[in-house]
This record gives C-alpha cells, structure tokens and sequence, in this order.
C-alpha cells in the first residue's frame, strides 16, 4: 500500500486544507473525522457515507440519493411522522 506526507498549512481561523488530489481518491465530500492520540498524532480518517449506514435498512434506491445529507432527510421524516401522529392522537 502506497502512503503519502503532505506538509499543510494552518490558517488563521485554525482550518486545514486536504489537497484535492487526497479528497478525489479517498471520495471525501464534506467531512472527515479527526482523531488525536495520547502521543500526539492526529488521525484523519474518511467517513463512512451515511447511506452505507443505513443501506439495507429500507427498500430505496440509494444510488438516487449519493451526496444528499441523509440523517437531515430521515431526521425530517422522522419529525413529520411525529407531529401528524400527534395531530391524529390530539383531535
């Protein structure tokens, strides 16, 4: 396996850039998760896409949705199925 160092710069507000090329290759959209270790190294490590979290879990076609937020679009379903229950409980 191939492994790369890049030197990254640190802008004033703290933020770093992954090069293009590393963001390309490992399909990294939006985020990633930062790991610091007792010794000091930080760890960046891809994310798991949220549709792989939920794959299986419903009859969709997930390719339709690559690159969408999906927790936002099932936490907002989830909170319109909520209130029309209440409505229909209420009245």
């Amino acid at each position: 396996m191939l492994s790369y160092e890049y030197i990254l710069r640190v802008d004033e507000k703290g933020r770093i850039m992954i090069p293009k090329e590393v963001r390309d290759k490992l399909k990294i959209f939006n985020s990633v998760r930062l790991i610091v270790n007792e010794s000091g190294e930080i760890i960046i490590k891809k994310r798991e896409r949220n549709i792989e979290k939920y794959a299986g879990y419903f009859r969709v076609d997930w390719s339709k949705l690559a690159g969408m937020d999906i927790d936002k679009i099932l936490n907002e379903a989830l909170k319109e199925r909520s209130e029309k229950w209440l409505r229909d409980i209420l009245t």
